[in-house]
């Protein structure tokens, strides 16, 4: 177990920080599970994602200036934008000018206030608003899609990668059209997503890549890339930031390029496996899933690479947000299989008039429901376990300043 002992070394102090992310997580799971289990409803989604929402935003705007390694950067920024407005907004100062959707949230709320805790209270509220909505319209256990949202750090990037995760918010909305091939919405969310984040550019060629069908041709295709890429990385990149991303280039870039603990693509890599595992129960499920799927992979290997290089992470937290409608789909795989066989059954009594057989039938399905029951609370369980160690094991390596949580009142 990569995360058995993550807690090996911690003391009272670190176990102390971590409580107010503990405590989080525990009132998702525990409301999630208890109001949208039992009869689940489209109204009990709405319900929870309200609550879930509420408690986030303002999890996330009480923050003090300490939690989140990039806050102090982005207060720099705004405060600049509220002195300088206008000039500085179209500027050559303007380091975000061509995220100009970042860029245009920042200058119109500095129009109102200078006070960055607003700006990060307005960020927060959007950020998670975004997920709440496409966790609900596409999102098949939308309690569940919430944990992801949570447990695999999503929610936690928002509080110091607030324009990347922007941009990932947004892109969201577009998984939806890239399971249906519906080019043309997918490319305008994509490059709405752009003005706040343009590594999400690279969704627009993924595009092509997420029709070609799940095969060995596929696999061998993706993985002959990556062994390319870790072998000619550095021609690559200094060939691209003769152009473009020259910061990566200067000294303090290069923390950058550094490689992180196989510890990190854990989780990422053993998602990716499973999906190619359960490849075929998805599509009969339903055939759009295999973008789901490609989604999936992409985002195993890019944690692979990030073993060599930090940089491919930040990347591959965008693909790896395909995770919040993968892992609900397999569930639901689970717990909807005993209601069709139970229609099933009941079309076939209409035919029967033997009240014998009848029992037999009966009883068989409710022996397949009982099975599927215990298979998809077993699966959850493995889901909330796994969700819950990669969190916390995330919290205590506090890469991006997370913990010690604190608020700015």
């Amino acid at each position: 177990m990569p995360y058995c002992r993550l807690a090996e070394g911690c003391g009272n102090r670190e176990e102390t920080a971590l409580l107010p992310y503990v405590l989080l997580l525990l009132f998702l799971v525990v409301s999630g599970f208890l109001l949208c289990e039992r009869n689940p409803s489209r109204r009990k989604d709405a319900i929870y994602l309200g609550i879930a929402s509420l408690g986030l935003i303002l999890f996330a705007a009480f923050r003090g200036e300490t939690v989140g390694i990039d806050y102090p950067m982005y207060q720099t920024y705004f405060e600049q934008m509220h002195r300088e407005g206008w000039q500085f907004l179209t500027g050559p100062q303007n380091e975000y000018r061509m995220e100009f959707g970042f860029s245009f949230l920042n200058f119109a709320i500095s129009r109102f206030t200078g006070d960055v805790h607003v700006f990060m209270a307005v960020a927060a509220t959007i950020l998670v608003l975004l997920a709440a909505i496409a966790i609900y319209r596409d999102c098949s256990i939308p309690w569940v899609g919430m944990f992801i949202f949570v447990s695999f750090h999503f929610f936690g990037n928002s509080m110091s990668f607030i324009r990347q995760s922007f941009a990932i918010g947004i892109f969201l909305f577009a998984i939806r059209y890239l399971k249906e091939k519906r080019f043309v919405p997918y490319l305008l969310i994509v490059l709405l997503a752009a003005t706040f984040h343009k590594s999400i550019l690279l969704l627009i060629p993924f595009y092509f890549l997420a029709q070609v069908p799940i095969c060995w041709k596929t696999l061998a295709v993706y993985g002959t890339g990556t062994i390319l890429i870790m072998a000619f990385f550095w021609p690559i990149f200094e060939f691209i930031t003769q152009f473009v991303y020259q910061f990566y280039a200067t000294e303090e870039g290069l923390y950058f390029l550094r490689g992180r603990d196989w510890q990190t693509a854990f989780i990422p890599v053993s998602l990716a496996v499973v999906a190619l595992l359960l490849k075929g129960r998805l599509l009969r499920q339903n055939p759009q899933n295999g973008a789901l799927v490609h989604l999936t992979v992409c985002t195993g290997l890019l944690f692979i690479l990030t073993c060599q290089h930090y940089i491919f992470q930040r990347i591959g937290n965008i693909f790896f947000a395909g995770a919040i409608f993968l892992l609900p789909e397999l569930l639901k795989g689970i717990r909807i299989e005993p209601a069709a066989d139970e229609d099933l059954e009941q079309r076939r009594f209409q035919m029967r008039s033997e009240r014998k057989q009848q029992m037999r039938e009966r009883r068989k399905r409710k022996s397949v429901e009982n099975w599927h029951r215990q298979y998809y609370y077993y699966s959850l369980g493995v889901t909330l376990f796994f969700g819950t160690l990669y969190y916390i094991w995330f919290l205590l390596q506090n890469r991006i300043n997370l913990i010690p949580y604190v608020t700015f009142f």
